[in-house]
């Protein structure tokens, strides 16, 4: 296991200038959607599309018995973040509307309609198709750094967009273009520890990361543990100098645990040009990755664990493998 200490990056990400709308239903502390998202079947976590100025949701998905469900349910954007709702043409007529009613659209169901709001405020959005509501045609939007929790002892957050729908979220100046199970920042922020699996199904075969993008909270160790059974794999951040060994043995366990704020950009050796990479989003820091002088010349050193630790920090991973 190593630790790695990033630097917050000069300069600020542009947002998008609001046209109308407010964030409704703000709130303080830990925000509990259990029951909102209760029956939504499509509800699997949250997808990060921070950093975005104008994001598109479907309307009319699968979902919930039908073509029942808006994708993805569950949505974390910036203040400013304008959202368009897009009408697949499936499932009959279906609306957009909030629960505190701030805002509401027409009842559409022609393909390619669309309803747009932008929200300026922090906060939690509710909202649903009110005829289908009953079915699980709900969802909501965390606008800001708002803490939620969408199910029972589950902190997990995925994308829940079509695998062939390619890339919904920012591709880090293309390094995630072309990996083909990249639908998202998965959002993992209030866990830990994080796990990635090393070999997943994806780019033609076992060939990938999943989550191949996660944001974590600084402090949080993420875990790569291998799956895949046509490695060898590693996992390499040539930047911040990591690298963790070339092996075929399924099971095994590669730690980091990464504070501050900032980005890594990693691969695997053999299969990074198949899209074998990955991004690791450290708090809410910047979206460029800090290079090694970056790093010394803000005083935020690279610095390993102890050996003591470290040797400890292996045996109790090889002994959670074994279980």
């Amino acid at each position: 296991m190593q630790r790695r200490q990033f630097m917050a990056a000069a300069g600020t990400v542009a947002l998008g200038t609001a046209a109308s709308g407010l964030a409704a239903g703000q709130q303080t502390g830990e925000v509990s959607l259990v029951d909102w998202f209760d029956g939504v079947s499509n509800a699997d976590g949250l997808v990060d599309w921070t950093g975005e100025s104008e994001v598109t949701i479907t309307v009319g998905s699968e979902g919930n018995g039908g073509a029942f469900a808006f994708d993805p349910p569950a949505v974390r954007i910036d203040p400013g973040t304008t959202v368009v709702w897009e009408w697949s043409g499936n499932g009959g007529v279906h609306d957009v509307a909030a629960e505190d009613g701030s805002f509401a659209s027409e009842m559409q169901g022609e393909t390619g309609a669309t309803f747009e709001q932008t929200f300026e405020e922090s906060g939690v959005v509710r909202y649903a198709c009110n005829p289908h509501k009953s079915m699980g045609m709900r969802a909501a939007l965390m606008v800001g750094d708002v803490s939620v929790t969408l199910a029972e002892n589950a902190a997990t957050a995925t994308s829940s967009a079509d695998e062939e729908a390619g890339p919904t979220g920012p591709t880090f100046d293309g390094w995630l273009e072309g990996v083909e199970n990249y639908e998202g920042v998965v959002d993992r922020r209030g866990q830990e520890s994080v796990t990635v699996t090393v070999g997943a199904q994806g780019n033609g075969g076992p060939y990938a990361f999943d989550p191949p993008a996660i944001r974590v909270d600084p402090g949080t160790t993420v875990v790569w543990e291998w799956a895949g059974t046509e490695g060898p794999y590693s996992v390499v951040d040539d930047t911040l100098g990591f690298a963790s060994e070339h092996t075929t043995d399924v099971g095994t366990r590669y730690a980091m645990e990464f504070s501050g704020s900032g980005l890594s950009k990693y691969y695997c050796t053999d299969y990074r040009d198949r899209g074998m990479r990955g991004v690791v989003l450290v708090g809410d820091g910047p979206q460029e990755v800090m290079s090694k002088s970056a790093l010394a010349a803000g005083g935020g050193l690279l610095a390993l664990v102890s050996a003591p630790m470290l040797f400890g920090l292996r045996e109790h991973l090889r002994d959670t493998t074994q279980d």
